[in-house]
């Protein structure tokens, strides 16, 4: 939650093989939203963890309410 006010990010799990280029494009099309930033790290359990700043027009607090997360 502190991400999603403070820095205007949402967290996503994502596929392993999944690039950078690939979530981007996934969170525009899914969310008709614009992305600034996509940041991804390798859990140690092999899960693929996206973090995702959205452009400073785009509320992220608006988007995860729009998609179920809170």
């Amino acid at each position: 939650m502190k991400k999603i006010e403070d820095n205007n990010t949402l967290v996503f799990i994502v596929d392993v093989k999944a690039n950078k280029h690939q979530i981007k494009q996934a969170v525009k099309k899914l969310y008709d939203t614009d992305v600034a930033t996509v940041n991804s790290l390798i859990r140690p359990d092999e899960e693929n963890k996206a973090y995702v700043r959205l452009a400073p027009d785009y509320d992220a607090l608006d988007v995860a309410n729009k998609i179920g997360i809170i």
